[in-house]
């Protein structure tokens, strides 16, 4: 619900939407291959769009986004959607979800450098037009998760998760809570959850030195 005046005239505030946080998705093992692939396919890496509500087009607005995205995660994939899939009882209780079971992932690898940051935004399309969005056609996202990996010693500080409470297009940090970005953990929450990422500080520039999100969203066919 949105902020509104009561009976008694008080303004009363949502409350922040249900979500979780997430250990040790990975193995050790296989949390550095990610790593390793990120780190080799630098070149293979886009700017990363945002997407118009108004226009339902995905368009570049650093002012909105900066970032790189890719969506292969090359031979990372199958044990990620293992991983994430057996730990779906838990990301669904974490989060609130009472919905049929996700049948399916969507992926999308994020590298923020320095200045790097993606203004408050939701992972759906609204509206009487709206286009649903999913992994596969006549699928919407139901549950947003983002899994943090990066080279250690850290080189990046910044960066944070910060999810809003119910309040369209909030931005102040007292109607929200920030997760910083740790190793090997998932932050998940529904996706008509606003939420943004904070300013990355990267000083060497480095490609290997970026804070790497992998964008995890559960998808169902709509109407199930």
């Amino acid at each position: 619900m949105a902020d509104g005046p009561s009976k008694d005239g008080v303004v009363r505030r949502g409350a922040i939407p249900p979500h979780t946080q997430l250990f040790n998705i990975l193995n050790e093992a296989e949390q550095a291959e990610l790593l390793a692939w990120a780190i080799d396919n630098e070149r293979s890496f886009q700017p990363a769009e945002v997407y118009l509500r108004t226009t339902q087009d995905d368009v570049l607005d650093p002012e909105r986004r900066t970032a790189w995205k890719l969506r292969d995660l090359g031979p990372n994939e199958k044990v990620l959607r293992e991983r994430l899939m057996d730990r779906l009882p838990e990301i669904m209780a974490g989060t609130g979800y009472r919905g049929p079971t996700p049948s399916s992932l969507e992926f999308e690898l994020n590298a923020y450098g320095e200045g790097g940051h993606f203004r408050p935004h939701l992972d759906l399309s609204t509206g009487k037009d709206r286009k649903p969005i999913g992994a596969k056609p006549g699928e919407d996202r139901v549950i947003s998760a983002v899994y943090y990996f990066y080279t250690e010693p850290k080189g990046f500080s910044g960066g944070a998760l910060r999810l809003f409470r119910l309040i369209t297009g909030s931005d102040g940090t007292e109607d929200s809570v920030a997760y910083e970005p740790m190793q090997n953990s998932l932050v998940a929450f529904p996706s008509w959850t606003w939420h943004g990422v904070e300013r990355v500080s990267c000083p060497s520039g480095r490609f290997s030195d970026h804070r790497f999100g992998l964008n995890c969203w559960f998808c169902r066919k709509i109407g199930s």
